[in-house]
């Protein structure tokens, strides 16, 4: 059937067509990952894999590591006091009141320990004695080749008279021998003339340079009873 302006109708009694529509496509499906190989292994730890990176310690490294130091501290301390200083204890009154009973002393010994350097007069010296078997301190007074007199209860060095204004009292010295110091040696005293076994009694008298450990520094007396408390520069 035609209508008057020349156009086809479409058929009243048909059924309308579907409208055509573009054809859908269907979704790309997702990527997969890929599946792991047995050549692939799975990623360790970083704290894992370092470790087993890191070589492992012997025994006597790990013993170095914990108790190297100690060891370094006991060499570090017998240098010190075997070599370079001394410690010394004064058990009597000798050196009263210079050092106190029962006081500790700190010396020098270096020099004594490379060579026998003799000493000055006055130093307060240690020395190890045969007759008494153990060490002894004590001042110096006589160097090798002089002549040691008494008198009047004062000291005589070659025949002059010593300043000994160290000791607590004057003119107490007593001794009735003369003592000539042979080449090698020394004459010691006490600081407490009246209460010292030094050279003046002492069957063998003279003490070799070679004897003589250390000299004396510094005196530490703590005690309640010493003559004095505290730390004094004795050399």
């Amino acid at each position: 059937m035609e209508n008057k302006g020349g156009k086809r109708l479409a058929p009243s009694g048909g059924a309308e067509k579907e409208p055509r529509t573009a054809p859908v496509s269907e979704p790309a499906p997702a990527e997969q990952p890929a599946p792991e190989t047995a050549s692939e292994p799975a990623a360790q730890p970083a704290a894992e894999a370092s470790a087993e990176a890191a070589p492992q310690k012997s025994k006597a490294r790990k013993l170095w590591d914990d108790y190297g130091y100690m060891l370094v501290t006991l060499a570090v301390v017998f240098v010190v006091f075997k070599v370079l200083l001394q410690l010394a204890y004064v058990p009597s009154g000798s050196m009263e009141t210079t050092i106190p009973t029962k006081t500790l002393l700190i010396g020098w010994r270096l020099p004594f320990v490379v060579s026998d350097p003799v000493p000055e007069r006055g130093d307060i010296v240690t020395f190890w004695d045969e007759e008494m078997q153990r060490v002894l301190v004590k001042r110096v007074i006589g160097l090798p080749g002089e002549t040691v007199s008494f008198r009047d209860g004062y000291t005589y060095i070659d025949g002059q008279k010593l300043d000994e204004s160290y000791l607590p009292t004057q003119g107490i010295t007593q001794c009735a021998n003369t003592f000539a110091v042979p080449e090698g040696c020394i004459f010691v005293m006490g600081d407490n003339r009246t209460g010292s076994n030094d050279s003046r009694f002492l069957s063998q008298p003279y003490i070799p340079v070679d004897a003589i450990q250390g000299h004396m520094l510094a005196a530490i007396s703590i005690g309640s009873q010493q003559s004095w408390q505290g730390v004094r520069w004795i050399g």
